[in-house]
């Protein structure tokens, strides 16, 4: 049973409260929040108050709402002196004062017995310990008039003072409901704090590719610090002499925390339906509390709350339209996420607005709850957990299937390596007999051939003055068919040796190159040749581009139908090779001759003047094949020719 009303007063001028017609029974309990005199800057001890006048009569609230004489409100910051004087019937149940916690260092006195300090009360920071705890005082059965006097100092908090009403009840009854919120807490401290170290090491030690389990964990963790740190301050017990403002600043960023890793864990539950750039905003969002929570001195960073319970709020009105668009989708974690949010807001509702009410029990009920709604969220990870096991026992069979099929393959493989190593003796048979064939060529064809040359030389020399004009054909014509036949050995011997030529590369000025090419192929320099206009740095092989622009641009002269010949020539660097060009005004080549004309041997009747031996493009285009390279033409009959030909770098 609650009481809080306003009293009836014995006499104005002392401010007593008379409670002796309110009857107390063993779970009354009465609200002792109204008709406070407050001291503003002084710290007065019992028995000095007749030198001092109180600046108001108050209801127990935040400090900082009260207006004082020549302010609009008193600072956050400061120090007073709390008093009430009461009187109850004797007629009563042993009784007991619920003094709950504040966010101010405190030390009371009832009916001039000092009782307790909470840290130690202090007219300057530096005098000021502050800590913040609840504590039940027994009054004494033999007495019916009481005076309670607290002193309170606060240097930490935006909130300053008593901001909470004390409690008058039967100390069965009070110690009761306190015991009840212990076991409530401890419950769910203890409940929280196991659920989120057990998914820690679960992701630490087992499966630590769902960041779902770790965020899962931070989160538990932090509730259960929070509500321990809240409640309890085990630090302070321990340590004496620690910082309350670095403490409630850690609890700060814990909270934050919560908050962060709650968020980042829906984030990685709906990947797919949540916005890419809400983890980045809510790590950003982190990082910036956490930042003004080191850089903002008390009380400012204490007022980094409301923002943050706002950004939650947002937060969970997105999180609640993420998941009914995957309920939509047909997600069966997004209706155990649904269930926990819904329930978790049931609860939390009863928690803020019918907290105990009339009975005791309903902390513990609400608690359960708590632990009801991270038990669902549990059973969400392990589905997910269940889901990645079946994957991962689907995809290991895959693997032995595939190991099996691997298998099979490498058998294939290796018999394959052995026919390549039969193969590859047959190659270098292959390459030894082409290094005879090229001896054979070199010596034993070519000998003959400079003889044939040399005795039809001789017979020309011998007969000139009697030789009859068809025989002098016929012994230049011979003379002919042996240097083109000369020429064709020449032709099919470069050919064979393009693969076995020095493939070093080195850096060089590409129009040096040209202007070496040119007096060979233009020594008299009767035709218009047009370098590229940036004299590009090549890194090639020197001697095989030489032998390509030399052979494209002695074609592009030999076979010109024009008086004069001209040619451009042009470069440009695509990633990681080069593209060359090389184009003229000669009588162009048929599209339907594209192909034909980079195969062995193969000639066009273009110019009857000009002898060739059909093998030249061929060498171009192994030449460019061994760099990496691709030549084609394009050309229409009548319209000139343009090579173009691609060059791998490295």
């Amino acid at each position: 049973m609650q009481y809080s009303f306003a009293f009836k007063l014995i006499e104005e001028k002392t401010n007593i409260i008379d409670l002796r017609d309110t009857q107390i029974n063993d779970d009354s309990e009465i609200y002792l929040d109204t008709n406070w005199e407050f001291y503003w800057n002084d710290l007065i001890i019992p028995g000095n108050f007749n030198n001092y006048k109180p600046f108001k009569i108050v209801t127990l609230k935040d400090w900082t709402e009260f207006n004082l004489p020549k302010t609009d409100r008193s600072p956050s910051f400061g120090y007073a002196t709390y008093r009430l004087n009461f009187r109850i019937n004797k007629n009563r149940p042993h009784v007991s004062l619920y003094i709950p916690s504040a966010y101010s260092s405190s030390r009371i006195w009832i009916n001039g017995h000092f009782f307790s300090e909470m840290g130690h009360v202090g007219k300057t920071r530096s005098k000021t310990i502050h800590r913040r705890f609840s504590q039940i005082i027994p009054l004494n059965t033999d007495e019916n008039n009481f005076e309670i006097v607290i002193q309170v100092a606060n240097y930490y908090h935006n909130k300053g003072g008593l901001d909470k009403p004390l409690i008058l009840g039967a100390s069965n009854h009070l110690h009761d409901l306190k015991s009840k919120r212990i076991m409530a807490d401890m419950i769910f401290i203890g409940c929280l704090g196991f659920i989120g170290v057990f998914f820690l090491f679960f992701y630490l030690i087992y499966w630590n590719k769902d960041k779902a389990i770790l965020y899962f964990a931070i989160l538990c963790i932090s509730l259960s610090y929070i509500s321990l740190s809240d409640r309890y301050a085990p630090f302070t017990v321990i340590f004496d002499s620690i910082s309350f403002i670095l403490l409630t600043k850690f609890e700060y960023i814990t909270l934050f925390l919560a908050g962060a890793s709650g968020s980042l864990f829906f984030n990685n539950i709906f990947y797919n339906f949540i916005y890419r750039a809400y983890s980045k905003i809510i790590v950003f969002s982190f990082l910036a509390l956490v930042i003004l929570i080191f850089s903002l001195s008390p009380p400012h960073f204490t007022k980094l709350l409301i923002p943050f319970l706002i950004l939650m709020i947002i937060n969970l009105i997105y999180v609640t339209l993420v998941v009914i668009k995957a309920i939509i989708a047909k997600r069966l974690e997004s209706i155990l996420l649904l269930l926990s949010i819904i329930l978790g807001s049931i609860i939390f509702y009863i928690h803020v607005f019918f907290f105990l009410g009339e009975n005791g029990n309903a902390i513990i009920y609400v608690n359960f709850g708590y632990i009801l709604v991270f038990l669902l969220l549990s059973m969400l990870l392990m589905k997910r957990f269940s889901d990645s096991f079946q994957e991962l026992e689907h995809s290991k069979e895959i693997a032995l299937q595939q190991k099996k099929e691997i298998s099979t393959q490498s058998n294939q493989l290796s018999r394959a390596n052995l026919e390549l190593e039969e193969n590859l003796k047959l190659l270098e048979n292959y390459n030894a007999e082409l290094d005879d064939f090229n001896h054979i060529v070199s010596h034993d064809l070519k000998t003959p051939l400079v003889s044939v040359h040399a005795l039809v030389s001789f017979i020309e020399e011998d007969l000139k003055t009697t030789l009859h004009a068809d025989t002098k054909n016929h012994i230049n014509l011979l003379k002919d068919v042996v240097a083109r036949m000369d020429a064709l050995i020449n032709g099919l011997l470069e050919y064979s040796k393009v693969a076995k030529g020095n493939k070093q590369k080195e850096w060089f000025k590409l129009n040096d190159l040209l202007h070496k090419v040119i007096g060979v192929v233009d020594n008299q320099q009767k035709n218009t040749i047009h370098l590229p206009d940036e004299d590009l740095e090549i890194y090639a092989n020197k001697i095989e581009l030489n032998h390509v622009f030399q052979n494209l641009l002695s074609n592009s002269i030999k076979y010109n139908d024009k008086k004069h010949t001209i040619i451009h020539i042009s470069v440009v660097k695509q990633n990681n090779e080069y593209i060359f060009s090389v184009s003229d005004n000669g009588p162009g080549i048929d599209p339907k001759y594209h192909n034909k004309i980079f195969k062995m041997f193969s000639q066009l009747d273009v110019n009857e003047d000009v002898k060739s031996t059909g093998i030249g493009l061929a060498i171009v285009k192994k030449i460019i094949s061994e760099n990496y390279g691709i030549i084609s033409i394009e050309s229409e009959k009548g319209m000139g020719i343009k090579m173009n030909f691609s060059w791998r770098i490295k």
